[in-house]
């Protein structure tokens, strides 16, 4: 083959190589944002404009990403998944509003995830801390209007810090459903229609400091199932103000310190 034949296959290669990399990853600041849903995104990623998804919206699929919304929103249908991170590390989410979705953002058998300065709005579910969850961070968000629940740690989902958010008319703010070890800080949660934060069996050994609970049909409450309730969490410097009910069902097993309750209908109440 002559030097330029080798050379027009040299450049045929690299541009079906391109037309590969634009269709098929679709990553990167210059992609077009409505062609993202459904992607799966292997380089850093920061929108340029809103996403509006059909189906669900975006896949993380490799370690070390930014997703940054970079204060655009992506919008569900009512179902599916805004973001799913499954099997990853060291992932970063920022910087926009997620709204009507099933789940906003999934996290599953991932480590080191820091979801931070989104707005959730009008999801079922915004954050899902599924089984392996461990050592991820959520910070600085406002969750509102979650028909099912803001946050949700599932059974199995270990050390995650969940600090410094709002949240505001969700059914239930965060339930730790068999969450180990998680430290829920400084956040500022009210207006719940069921409840602010949810403990039910399995939970253990978590962390609860520094959070404003006020105006929720309940405060903070212990869930009875037949196999017992949460026992070995610890409960500090919080302040249960003017809900209906500030504290619900059985709390021996838990530690209780310094937390102040403030013009609640009932302080206390099964």
């Amino acid at each position: 083959m002559s030097k330029t034949a080798h050379l027009d296959a040299y450049k045929a290669a690299r541009f079906t190589l391109a037309v590969l990399v634009t269709s098929l990853i679709l990553a990167g600041p210059a992609a077009k944002a409505n062609d993202l849903c459904g992607a799966t995104i292997v380089a850093d990623l920061t929108l340029d404009h809103d996403l509006t998804c059909t189906g669900d919206g975006l896949i993380v699929g490799a370690d070390g990403l930014m997703i940054d919304l970079n204060g655009h929103t992506i919008t569900g249908p009512g179902s599916g998944v805004g973001i799913a991170v499954t099997g990853r590390t060291d992932v970063s989410i920022a910087g926009g509003t997620i709204r009507t979705f099933t789940t906003a953002v999934r996290v599953n058998t991932s480590a080191d995830v820091v979801i931070k300065q989104i707005e959730f709005a009008e999801n079922s579910e915004a954050i899902d801390l599924q089984s392996g969850s461990v050592g991820n961070t959520v910070k600085d968000n406002l969750f509102r209007d979650s028909t099912t629940r803001a946050i949700m740690l599932r059974g199995n989902s270990i050390d995650n810090d969940i600090k410094n958010n709002t949240f505001i008319g969700n059914r239930v703010g965060i339930l730790l459903f068999g969450s180990v070890d998680t430290t829920v800080k400084q956040n500022v949660i009210s207006g719940s229609s069921v409840a602010g934060i949810r403990f039910n069996v399995i939970s253990t050994g978590n962390v609860l400091k520094d959070n404003t609970v006020r105006s929720n049909a309940v405060g903070i409450e212990f869930i009875v199932t037949t196999t017992g309730s949460a026992t070995g969490n610890e409960l500090k410097d919080n302040t249960v103000a003017t809900n209906n009910c500030g504290l619900k069902g059985p709390t021996a097993g838990n530690s209780f310190k310094e937390n102040s309750f403030e013009g609640n209908l009932v302080d206390t109440c099964s």
